[in-house]
Formats: structure tokens, C-alpha cells, sequence
């Protein structure tokens, strides 16, 4: 008998193949509704989704894979080396949402945008030299192995479906090695997705297009990687002292008390910068 020896990350491969399955199975399905057909899509042909729940709307592809990096930069570079020097495994299936006649990917946007660059379909994207390096030396056997990936593809009847899939994966923190969705992410995903009422994250989205004291990369980074919780807190604080409902300082924002929220919401982000993650205590004035 041939001992099969599986590395750690192949089982973790598995593991996540395995999830996806089960996940698949057990989703409640209307009747009528026709299964999704399970194939082997170009790499070329798949579409990022542009309004992926980890950051605000996006206006192609190229701003998507910037704002997908800058999320969590070290985890899709070490990503991107994973896939250049083994490859894409085929037990991790796309799901990808069929939508007028375009293919979307709704889970795995990461690692398509990874793809994308390796195999150069898209470009004018900033890349550390070392792996720009790495790709130079990619050679025709492995783009011909990688150019396709194996897709689960829904068509648009089954839309529901697809955005329950993608929560249970993310939203709760699945484990085997998905980088699960941060505060932000959740929150974009109760609000849009389940009308969840979401107001520290109405008046962040509207500080990044209005805010005048930020940077354009700390307005892609913030998009995507914020404390929700500590603005929260701070507006919770802040609504009580003007005489104002939170609901509605949200509502008027920027128009009113523009000079305070954009100085608390930067402060904010600075200091969640500047100690690269960790939490944040931010003092108000009473």
C-alpha cells in the first residue's frame, strides 16, 4: 500500500473543500430552484466582485485588487507566493454568480485577484519586487496548469443562496484557513445584505468621500480595515452631548458638525494604524 504523506496546508486545502461541500448540501433551497453546475472557468473570463462586503463599491478591477491588498497586505502576498510556487489547488472550489452573462466571483475574490496578476490579466498594480521577480519566472507549463480554476457557478435565480453561502464561510469566522471578515465586513454585510441599521459605518463611508484631512491611501485602507466598535463607542458618547439622536447625526453628516466628526474619525484611524491593530482607547472630551 503507497503512504500518502499530506503537507499541513494540503490538508488545510482539504479541509476548506470539505467545508464548502457540506455548506453547499445543507443550504435550505426553494423548490424549483436547479442546482449549480460545478466547471472549469478561465481565470480570464471570472469577474472580481466590486462590491466585495470587505470594502466600500469599486469602479474595476484594478482599484478592487489595490483595495483587496490593502485590507491585509501581508496576508495576500503571502498568498500570492503560496499559489507561485505550488500552484492552484483544484480541491478549492470559486463561487462565482452568473449575472448577465458575466461570471462574479462571490468567494475566493482574493484568490483570483492573485491569479489576475500572475498570469498578467491585470496590470498597473504595485507589486513587492521579490514576487514581481518570482513572476518573471513563471514558466508556460505552470500558466497553462493555473490559467483555469475549478468553479461552482450559480445562476441568478439562486443569488439568495450564493450571499448565505458567502456568510456562513466569512460572517462567523469560519476557520481552515480563510481569513475571516473583520468588523467592517460584517457590518457592510448586516447592512446591505440584512437592513441592519449601521450608523458608525454610514459616516465612515461618507468621511472617506468627504473628508478632506486624509490621505487617499488611508481613505482605500480604512475602507476595508477600521475600529467600527471604537467609533461606535464614540458617536454613542459624542450624539448625547450635541442634543442629537445618533440616527440622525448619521443622517446629517457631512453637512453638519462636519469639522468634529471628520477630527474624531481621523484620530481614530491614526492611532488604529499606529499600533497596527491593536485595540484603541479613544479619549473624548466631556
Amino acid at each position: 500500500m503507497t503512504n500518502i504523506i499530506l503537507t499541513y496546508k494540503t490538508e488545510i486545502l482539504i479541509v476548506q473543500a470539505l467545508i464548502t461541500n457540506i455548506l453547499l448540501k445543507n443550504i435550505k433551497r426553494d423548490k424549483g430552484d436547479t442546482m449549480p453546475s460545478t466547471k472549469s472557468e478561465p481565470v480570464k473570463s471570472l469577474k472580481l466582485d466590486l462590491r466585495n462586503f470587505r470594502t466600500v463599491p469599486q469602479p474595476n478591477e484594478i482599484h478592487a485588487i489595490n483595495a483587496i491588498i490593502s485590507t491585509n497586505p501581508d496576508w495576500f502576498w503571502a498568498l500570492m507566493e503560496s499559489i507561485l510556487e505550488d500552484g492552484y489547488h483544484p480541491t478549492e472550489n470559486i463561487i462565482v454568480l452568473k449575472n448577465n452573462n458575466e461570471l462574479i466571483v462571490k468567494e475566493g475574490n482574493r484568490r483570483i485577484a492573485a491569479l489576475k496578476l500572475i498570469l498578467r490579466h491585470v496590470k498597473n498594480v504595485d507589486i513587492p519586487d521579490d514576487i514581481a521577480d518570482k513572476i518573471k519566472l513563471v514558466e508556460s507549463s505552470w500558466t497553462i496548469t493555473n490559467s483555469n480554476v475549478p468553479c461552482v457557478v450559480y445562476s441568478p435565480s439562486e443569488a439568495q443562496i450564493v450571499d448565505k453561502l458567502v456568510s456562513l464561510t466569512h460572517a462567523k469566522g469560519e476557520k481552515a484557513g480563510r481569513d475571516k471578515w473583520n468588523a467592517v465586513a460584517k457590518a457592510r454585510y448586516g447592512r446591505d445584505q440584512k437592513g441592519v441599521a449601521e450608523f458608525g459605518l454610514d459616516i465612515l463611508e461618507k468621511y472617506l468621500v468627504d473628508g478632506k484631512n486624509l490621505t487617499s491611501q488611508q481613505s482605500e485602507r480604512w475602507a476595508g480595515d477600521y475600529p467600527l466598535t471604537v467609533l461606535n463607542e464614540a458617536i454613542q458618547k459624542l450624539a448625547p452631548a450635541m442634543n442629537i439622536q445618533v440616527k440622525e447625526l448619521s443622517q446629517q453628516y457631512p453637512v453638519k458638525n462636519k469639522r468634529v466628526l471628520d477630527k474624531v474619525l481621523y484620530d481614530i484611524g491614526m492611532i488604529w494604524s499606529s499600533k497596527n491593530g491593536h485595540p484603541v482607547k479613544l479619549h473624548l472630551p466631556t
